[in-house]
């Protein structure tokens, strides 16, 4: 099986949701954490390991010219499409999570250098801060994105202002969600870029919850990294994600401590290398890269534009539904272009153990599946392509029934 005939009966929304067999048990709303893959990418990915095992390495094993390993490598030009950018500024890594450390850790950190991160940035992440601060003595700013006391993102210029008031030439890189996974707020990652960029401040842009929405372009961003992953909205298999490096970011970055080669008079040199040299040790899992490349290529037959618009549709629906429920407050940013498919709403009077139990009762009375969210002690809804306006009412129903008993 070709990498471009995996996924091929999959061309519109209906076959997307056809193809996944969760929908016909639940209401799944948790793509913002794991997308259910389709049978016919779990298929790709059988076929694959299978070739692999029984074909390849027992005859030719990792021979250069191998079909097999063409077509893995053709996975990762497939992704560097949808990213805009080239196929050798992109690594593959297990995860979103692996591929920021990645980036965060192949800079060479000093005493006294500083991180600036936001402040809607994913568990993860802080915790790099942390062991940087533990361990090499690097000093975190967070940039706030709204104001003391303000409940709802509400747009770019504060974050803007923010940065612009707190970012020097003494921090050594800035990490920025595209799309916050605590509530949805999409930060404005080019503007940052910029603004990062002329302080001479290497910039790195969390993906996790942008690709597979809506239409991302690494290269105009202008981020010297943008990490992610395939297994949320892009409905790909877990255990793979990648890091785009740009070709400028390339020539200081040095994840793995490659040897430094010394040219005639001493000076340090490293022969140009790509961000998988850089980053990509080892025997790699190609039958999951094969599926990543197989879910891109899905959802580009299908077009990001339709699955974005859908996505929006929806999501304006849930939430025009969710400010007519008594005991609820939406905590995400109402306009689309300030936002995403990711709604995180908070209860009244709200507690982990209410939100917890709202989020049990919704899968064990209606089979819908959401998220609870500690950072700001709510759940979080997560809108795919795949999902339909009758999933949506009967959540909103749901939730009307469930909110004053809990």
């Amino acid at each position: 099986m070709d990498t471009s005939e995996c996924g091929a009966e999959i061309c519109s929304l209906d076959d997307l949701r056809a193809d996944i067999p969760l929908t016909r048990q639940y209401i799944y709303l948790n793509s913002c954490t794991f997308g259910p893959v389709p049978r016919s990418i779990q298929a790709c990915m059988a076929d694959a390991l299978r070739a692999e095992n029984e074909e390849i390495i027992a005859i030719r094993g990792k021979e250069a010219g191998v079909r097999f390993y063409s077509r893995a490598e053709q996975a990762r030009c497939t992704l560097a499409d949808l990213l805009g950018v080239s196929a050798g500024d992109v690594a593959w890594t297990y995860n979103t999570t692996t591929a920021t450390r990645l980036a965060i850790m192949g800079i060479g950190w000093q005493p006294g250098d500083k991180l600036a991160v936001t402040d809607v940035e994913h568990v993860s992440t802080n915790r790099a801060a942390a062991g940087l601060a533990q361990s090499r003595g690097v000093e975190t700013t967070v940039i706030p994105s709204t104001g003391p006391g303000e409940a709802v993102y509400a747009g770019p210029d504060l974050f803007l202002e923010q940065l612009d008031r707190l970012l020097t030439p003494a921090h050594r890189m800035l990490v920025m969600s595209h799309v916050s996974n605590i509530d949805g707020r999409r930060l404005p990652v080019t503007e940052a870029a910029r603004m990062a960029r002329a302080r001479g401040v290497r910039t790195l842009v969390d993906g996790a919850q942008s690709l597979g929405i809506f239409t991302v372009d690494a290269a105009a961003m202008g981020a010297d990294f943008y990490s992610g992953s395939v297994h949320k909205w892009l409905l790909g298999p877990p255990g793979i994600g990648f890091l785009f490096v740009s070709s400028n970011s390339r020539k200081e970055f040095n994840p793995f401590d490659f040897p430094v080669v010394k040219d005639d008079t001493g000076d340090a040199e490293r022969a140009p290398m790509t961000a998988s040299a850089l980053c990509e040790l080892g025997t790699a899992n190609y039958a999951l890269r094969i599926g990543a490349g197989a879910c891109v290529e899905t959802a580009r037959r299908i077009g990001l534009g339709k699955i974005e618009e859908r996505c929006r549709l929806l999501t304006a629906r849930l939430r025009a539904g969710l400010r007519l429920v008594p005991g609820i407050r939406v905590a995400s940013p109402e306009e689309w272009e300030l936002s995403s498919s990711v709604t995180t709403i908070q209860l009244d009077e709200g507690t982990p153990e209410r939100c917890q139990r709202f989020v049990e009762r919704l899968l064990e009375e209606y089979g819908i599946v959401v998220k609870y969210r500690p950072e700001i002690c709510g759940v979080r809804i997560g809108v795919a392509g795949f999902n339909t306006n009758e999933e949506i009412e009967q959540f909103l129903a749901a939730t009307v029934h469930l909110i004053p008993q809990i």
